[in-house]
């Protein structure tokens, strides 16, 4: 049995800014956008884009977010990528394959729907 793989979102900055745009009033968008260029992470565009959906568009939260990016970008990803996998990571590997794929294939229809929701 070969081990499954979590899908990975294919995302650039151009969503970083349409979802800023979605998710934020226009007063606040560009206090948000220069917040984003301050933020130095490896995959920039999928942590600023997880900070922003664990935000759902509370500015306070979002700061916050992207405050503990460049050192918590992991669990950030896990959090707004992965919620249902990792609420259940310490037992994952003794599950079925099927109940595995399935927690993956919802997790992944939620973030997608998160990301294209909207547009």
């Amino acid at each position: 049995m070969s081990p499954l793989h979590q899908p990975t979102p294919s995302v650039t900055e151009r969503d970083v800014e349409r979802i800023v745009r979605r998710d934020y009033p226009p007063h606040l968008v560009d206090e948000i956008l220069v917040l984003i260029e301050t933020v130095e992470v490896r995959e920039k565009p999928r942590v600023v884009l997880a900070c922003l959906k664990i935000a759902g568009g509370d500015l306070d939260r979002l700061r916050g977010e992207l405050a503990n990016a460049s050192g918590y970008y992991r669990e950030i990803l896990s959090e707004a990528e992965y919620p249902l996998a990792t609420r259940r990571w310490s037992r994952i590997q003794s599950l079925p394959e099927d109940e595995v794929r399935a927690i993956y294939d919802k997790d992944w229809r939620q973030y997608s729907d998160w990301l294209t929701r909207g547009g």
